[in-house]
């Protein structure tokens, strides 16, 4: 499933752990989010799954978040974040 990339609110901050100076000053962790069920991208049955599968996943306000800081640049974990949702919607 291909996912319309302008749906998705992408944030960012810095990782914890280590990795020296890179850690304290480039905020490279990534948090993408989206309103699950306004959702028209994702099937109505993937949508109730995704919830009854993940609750942790999904804030009060209804937004499903994934998040990333695996890599030590942005763009990676943008694309880490990216692969995990594909994979849970396949």
């Amino acid at each position: 499933m291909k996912i319309p990339r302008e749906e998705l609110e992408i944030s960012f901050s810095r990782s914890s752990g280590p990795g020296g100076q890179n850690v304290n000053k480039v905020a490279t962790r990534v948090e993408v989010r989206f309103h699950l069920e306004s959702a028209a991208w994702i099937a109505p049955a993937t949508r109730v799954r995704l919830a009854a599968l993940h609750p942790r996943r999904l804030n009060r306000e209804g937004e499903f978040i994934m998040v990333s800081s695996r890599f030590r640049s942005q763009g990676r974990n943008i694309e880490d974040c990216i692969e995990k949702l594909e994979g849970l919607l396949e």
